[in-house]
């Protein structure tokens, strides 16, 4: 048995050797390589929309759908009221030199968009029920 693992073996650590050769010298060479991993990068989207959903002012295990969005710099986010009762979205923490911002009321069925020029993380909240918070992180 020793006899047929053996070669086995070694014939094995010799194609990884050669084969992680390979793969540096594509690297050098900037060759492509069927190991490589993707080095290409997602950018943020330039929109992202929120939803107030049915009942959640009344369904505290509700909240903004979703609760956390990212965007790109110079994005917009646009928050519907899909509830018939009114809420808000009211920023509590925005990045320094960022405007804060606060849509007031809105019946259901209402729309709200603000575009984010500054990057950073934004959070808000409805200023009439206090479990629904979100997040909005803009990446530059």
């Amino acid at each position: 048995m020793i006899r047929i693992v053996a070669p086995v073996l070694i014939v094995l650590a010799i194609g990884a050797g050669i084969g992680l050769a390979g793969v540096g010298l594509s690297q050098v060479l900037g060759w492509s390589s069927a190991l490589s991993m993707s080095n290409s990068s997602t950018s943020a989207p330039q929109t992202a929309s929120v939803s107030m959903p049915r009942d959640v002012g009344t369904v505290q295990s509700l909240n903004f759908e979703p609760a956390t969005v990212t965007i790109a710099k110079g994005g917009k986010v646009t928050w519907t009221n899909n509830d018939p009762l009114a809420h808000t979205v009211s920023s509590t923490s925005v990045p320094s030199g960022a405007q804060s911002f606060d849509s007031g009321n809105m019946a259901g069925n209402a729309t709200y968009t603000v575009t984010f020029t500054v990057d950073g993380t934004y959070y808000y909240n409805c200023a009439y029920h206090i479990w629904m918070h979100g997040t909005v992180i803009v990446t530059g």
